[in-house]
This record gives structure tokens, C-alpha cells and sequence, in this order.
């Protein structure tokens, strides 16, 4: 091989191998560290449109990521509401990245009060991007420093689920309770510990505002099988299967 081939082939291969680690750089900060996706940015006034509305609000998970068409759970439900003509329109206002802090400023937005007011139904999800900590947690995990994320966090759920009810006195209002997407972690069994504590005091403040909170924790016991290839997001068929346990409580609620 002449000696200008040669460097002009170490040269390709250096710049394959350093895009190739860029790209799995990057893959790792999206799914530790999603890109918080702007939330205050005003929308003009519009007048309100007649008819019962299904509104979702949240973090990734609202906004499907890990799903193959990247819609996830919230046009299984809408969908289905509107065949059976339980609302007439739904609207996905997730936010990929979103934490409770950035959910209660969303809140905020004339636009959010107004669709919130007009709901019928209204699904949550959000937390996990606070107890999670964008990855940090895993870096130097510690169950006394997750103890501490979570005594610090739950008030602003609180928060989260009084502004929701005060919103709307009359809607359904479901809260997606967290999974383990760490199981298979060296600390999957202290993590499954916090994350159900989380979960309990997400019920414990879903009887006092009138929150039905969905049990997802069972969902996701295997990774490679209930996740999606970033293993953090579920996949298709788990999110099938939220979108099948929500659908239940809405259904008994609604009957209700």
C-alpha cells in the first residue's frame, strides 16, 4: 500500500472511531441527561374548542419516547376514549426532560390553565427525571442521598397534584407511578426500596387530592425485554401495557 493510502486510511479510521464514540456519548447524556425541551415559550390565545378533552401532561414518558413511532402510551388511551366517545380530543402537552419543577411552570401558562380546566381526563407523569437526578444518582449512588432527593421532591409533587385538582375540581386525574429502569444494576434491590417509598407517598397524596396513582413498578422486571434499546424508556409492548392499566382506572372512574 503506498505510503499516502496508508495515512489517508489511518486518518478515515481515526475519524470513524472518534464519530463512533461521539455517538455513544451522546446516546448515554440523552437518556441520563434528556434535553429539557422549552416549556415557558408563550402560545397566543386562542378561544376555547367546545367538547371533552383528555389532556397529558409530563416528562418523556407523556411524550413516548422509546416507542417505534415515538407517540408511547397517550394516543392508546386517546384513541380508544374517542371511540367510545368518552372525549371528543386529546392533547399531549409532555415535555422530554421535564421535572416537577419545570411541570408547575408549565402550569402556569394561560393556555395549560385553560386546557386543564376544560378536561375531562388529565394523565401525569413526572418525578423521574428529579429522583433519577439526570444519572448523577448512579455515578455515586447512595441510598441515604436518594432518601434525600425524595424528602426534598414529594412536597413539590404535592404541589404538582393540589395545583391539578384546584385546576379542574371534576376531572379524572391519573398519576403514573415510577418503575425501576436500574434493576439490573449493582444497586437494582436499594433502588427498588426508593422508588416504591416514592411511589407509596405518590398514593398517600393521591387520596387527598383525588389522584387515582397507576402501579407501573411491576411492569419493568426485565430490562432487555420491558425497555427499549436505551434501557431507560419502555418499548412498545410495555407501553402497551400502560396505556391498558390507566384505561382501566379511567374506565372505573368514569363509571363511577
Amino acid at each position: 500500500m503506498k505510503k499516502w493510502m496508508r495515512q489517508l486510511f489511518l486518518t478515515l479510521s481515526l475519524a470513524l472511531t472518534v464519530l463512533f464514540g461521539y455517538g455513544l456519548f451522546s446516546a448515554y447524556m440523552d437518556v441520563t441527561s434528556p434535553p429539557r425541551a422549552e416549556i415557558l415559550v408563550k402560545s397566543e390565545e386562542r378561544p376555547a374548542t367546545p367538547g371533552d378533552t383528555y389532556i397529558a401532561l409530563g416528562d418523556s414518558l407523556t411524550r413516548g419516547v422509546g416507542s417505534s413511532n415515538g407517540e408511547g402510551f397517550v394516543p392508546l388511551i386517546g384513541n380508544v376514549l374517542k371511540e367510545n366517545h368518552t372525549v371528543e380530543r386529546f392533547q399531549n402537552l409532555g415535555v422530554r426532560g421535564a421535572r416537577i419543577e419545570d411541570l408547575l411552570a408549565q402550569l402556569e401558562q394561560k393556555e395549560v390553565k385553560r386546557s386543564l380546566k376544560n378536561a375531562k381526563i388529565i394523565t401525569i407523569t413526572i418525578g423521574g427525571n428529579n429522583l433519577f437526578n439526570s444519572g448523577e444518582i448512579l455515578k455515586k449512588y447512595s441510598e441515604e442521598t436518594a432518601l434525600g432527593i425524595l424528602e426534598t421532591q414529594i412536597p413539590n409533587l404535592e404541589k404538582t397534584f393540589k395545583h391539578i385538582r384546584e385546576s379542574n375540581p371534576n376531572a379524572v386525574i391519573l398519576y403514573m407511578g415510577l418503575y425501576n429502569p436500574f434493576k439490573q444494576s449493582p444497586n437494582g434491590d436499594s433502588f427498588d426500596s426508593i422508588i416504591q417509598k416514592w411511589n407509596e407517598s405518590a398514593r398517600t397524596l393521591g387520596l387527598k387530592y383525588s389522584v387515582q396513582v397507576v402501579d407501573t413498578f411491576n411492569l419493568v422486571t426485565d430490562a432487555k425485554r420491558d425497555l427499549s434499546s436505551d434501557v431507560f424508556h419502555p418499548n412498545d409492548s410495555t407501553y402497551q401495557q400502560i396505556a391498558d392499566s390507566m384505561s382501566l382506572v379511567i374506565e372505573k372512574s368514569i363509571i363511577q
